[in-house]
């Protein structure tokens, strides 16, 4: 990672361009990316021991040239400091201000905690409730897409062969993806039966047809969300629920078989041979914490993730992020 940019300090020369995003003074980097599985999808590499993370965007989608940017953000200065961007060539100021914007989105700078805080005080003096994201929202959509009805490595492989047969080294663009078709993306990515959803999802983006000004808007609803993500192919409640908490709406519970194997284990309970009759105790386990019950499901979560693997800014990700299988948590 210290070589990322191409120097012994992450620099190429003093040819590079290094960018301040200021942030709260709760904000903590570590936690704040390594909250969320996505940090371990590519393009994204996180070092545990330069604690900072490395990440490449694709150069016309971020006003670039035509070569991938590649960037490393961190926090020298600690809890509350700026963040630090340290991007492998010089921008433009359209470009600084892309970048910028793009890594905000991500950490979610902007995010007011205040309502998570009063809901769930315990898990805000914890540094929970920023949860990691990705720059645009096609790229969390399709990153939701490849997690759903498989296993955690299988989405990690799915998500670098995107990254390097599609978008040569950068999550892939709605253009780039639109080019495609099913067949070729099964045989280049694996993605199976789910080609021809990101295809179709690509295409809606790359037309106009769906606009992420939109869905991004503070005057968006959620229920006016649900119904938009419902209607789109491949996205049924659990798909939509991830979602709705990417946009900042993180009151839906994604019900699936690790929340399922989370209730039993933290409440001794024994698993029913049909699963779903454990939804209603569920939700009234999670009920309290309205409007933000996804980040109180997450917390307990990611709590029992780190207590069998140890916090989460200190995992290799080639070594503990694929070994979260149903099988080796139970």
């Amino acid at each position: 990672m210290a070589n990322a940019l191409g120097g012994s300090d992450g620099a190429r020369g003093g040819r590079d361009t290094v960018l301040k995003v200021a942030v709260p003074r709760d904000f903590w980097f570590p936690r704040v990316v390594c909250s969320y599985g996505y940090f371990l999808l590519a393009p994204n590499r996180w070092s545990p021991s330069d604690q900072a993370l490395f990440r490449t965007f694709d150069a016309a989608e971020f006003g670039f040239a035509s070569e991938p940017l590649g960037a490393v953000v961190d926090q020298p200065g600690g809890r509350g400091a700026p963040l630090r961007v340290r991007c492998d060539r010089p921008l433009s100021a359209d470009a600084k201000r892309a970048v910028r914007t793009g890594v905000r989105r991500m950490l979610r700078v902007d995010k007011d905690l205040a309502s998570w805080r009063r809901a769930h005080p315990a898990a805000y003096r914890r540094g929970f409730g920023r949860l990691f994201r990705s720059p645009t929202l096609l790229e969390d959509m399709v990153k939701t897409i490849t997690s759903c009805n498989v296993g955690w490595p299988s989405t990690v492989r799915m998500n670098e062969r995107l990254v390097a047969r599609v978008g040569r080294g950068a999550f892939p663009t709605p253009g780039q993806l639109a080019r495609q078709t099913p067949a070729r993306l099964k045989r280049d990515c694996r993605v199976g039966y789910r080609a021809a959803r990101i295809i179709k999802l690509a295409r809606r983006f790359d037309s106009g047809e769906l606009d992420p000004a939109w869905f991004e808007s503070p005057q968006r609803a959620t229920e006016e969300l649900r119904e938009a993500l419902l209607s789109i192919e491949g996205f049924g409640p659990y798909a939509t629920a991830n979602v709705l908490q990417l946009l900042g709406h993180d009151d839906e519970l994604p019900i699936d078989t690790e929340t399922y194997r989370l209730y039993c284990h933290t409440h001794g309970a024994q698993r029913p041979a049909n699963s779903k009759q454990l939804d209603a105790a569920i939700h009234e386990h999670y009920e309290p914490y309205r409007p933000h019950r996804f980040l109180a499901y997450w917390h307990e979560l990611w709590r029992d993730y780190e207590r069998r693997r140890g916090k989460a800014w200190t995992w290799n990700p080639e070594r503990v992020a694929t070994s979260f299988t149903a099988a080796r948590l139970r």
